[in-house]
């Protein structure tokens, strides 16, 4: 069953220094990316609430396919979807 967390559930995220994702941590479990299957941005209602954020849905080497945001507004990383 896939798990949905429609506002997100909050990570720490560990980035190069060019800002690819390395891995996150998820209720104190580390995570390395073992593959980005796919990078995309949603940029929405720019001129009124925006909704600016960079999606993930990547696969780890402790094996779970998930996707992850990054919400450029604010600098914070979320968990939105985990794939069982």
């Amino acid at each position: 069953m896939t798990r949905l967390w429609r506002t997100g559930d909050p990570i720490h995220a560990h980035t190069d220094e060019n800002g690819d994702l390395l891995s996150f941590t998820w209720h104190g479990q580390s995570h390395p990316v073992a593959a980005v299957v796919n990078r995309w941005r949603v940029d929405l209602d720019w001129w009124d609430q925006r909704l600016w954020r960079e999606y993930f849905k990547l696969t780890t080497a402790t094996g779970l396919l998930v996707i992850l945001y990054h919400d450029l507004m604010a600098e914070a990383w979320c968990i939105q979807r985990l794939y069982d």
